[in-house]
């Protein structure tokens, strides 16, 4: 049976995905919401929506298997209620999570509808290993590098923009540390997961240090990632699509 998706966000990801998918056998998109008309415009328009209400609605009348968000927190926050009534769900903007009130409303409503919200692991690799060894984690320090306009900043020199816990960091830099909520997610938490976060105009990749001390173990993880846009770098649009692939092909798994 040919497994429907569906897709919240047209951004970089968004696109990639779709274009990925309608070469799948096993896989089609049912639709795509974004509030851009403009940006949907080369689209079947019987494939776009805009309103949270003509969403449910198709939603209603449609068996979907998953639906990807890839647009916002506020996206996330927003259709998560409509969307977990009638489908699973794989979320990319983790910082979504670092609201509590968030956190909770998603573990009510999965339990409540008995559906699964998958954490992708976007730009970075070894969620699972995080995941697997929470218990004997001490700490974890997540070290983001980027060009100041990848960061939404002009500085002309290289500047440490933040450094503290990972709620905070997604609390101000929302659309910037998806990466280090996801980390979040797997590990210590948000408050107890620290971030840093530096503008540097000399770098021409975006870089993710992770660096973990666990009880008799401890490793470094250091990802370059060449930016494709203003935020998402060039991996991660591929991790989103062969992640989407293995939810369809392996059921069940959270952290992926």
């Amino acid at each position: 049976m040919i497994k429907n998706i569906g897709l919240i966000g047209y951004g970089m990801i968004g696109k990639y995905i779709f274009e990925g998918l309608s070469k799948e056998k096993e896989a089609e998109v049912g639709f795509v919401y974004h509030i851009n008309k403009e940006a949907t415009s080369n689209l079947p328009q019987k494939l776009v929506y805009d309103s949270a209400e003509d969403l449910e609605s198709y939603l209603q009348k449609n068996h979907v298997d998953l639906v990807c968000e890839t647009a916002t927190n506020q996206a996330a926050s927003d259709l998560a209620p409509i969307i977990l009534k009638y489908s699973d769900m794989l979320i990319f903007s983790t910082c979504a999570f670092a609201d509590q009130d968030f956190m909770v409303m998603i573990e009510e409503l999965c339990k409540k509808h008995n559906r699964k919200v998958y954490i992708p692991h976007g730009a970075i690799l070894g969620l699972d290993g995080i995941r697997d060894g929470r218990e004997k984690l001490q700490s974890v320090t997540v070290t983001t590098i980027k060009k100041p306009l990848n960061l939404g900043c002009d500085t002309n020199e290289k500047t440490i923009l933040f450094e503290g816990s990972t709620r905070m960091a997604c609390q101000k830099y929302p659309r910037y540390v998806n990466v280090h909520a996801g980390i979040a997610l797997a590990g210590l938490g948000f408050d107890k997961t620290n971030s840093k976060i530096i503008a540097d105009p000399s770098i021409e990749r975006n870089t993710h240090l992770i660096e973990i001390k666990a009880d008799g173990v401890s490793f470094k993880l250091e990802i370059f990632n060449e930016p494709k846009g203003l935020i998402t770098g060039a991996y991660t649009p591929v991790s989103a699509l062969n992640t989407i692939k293995r939810i369809i092909e392996n059921n069940g798994l959270t952290i992926i």
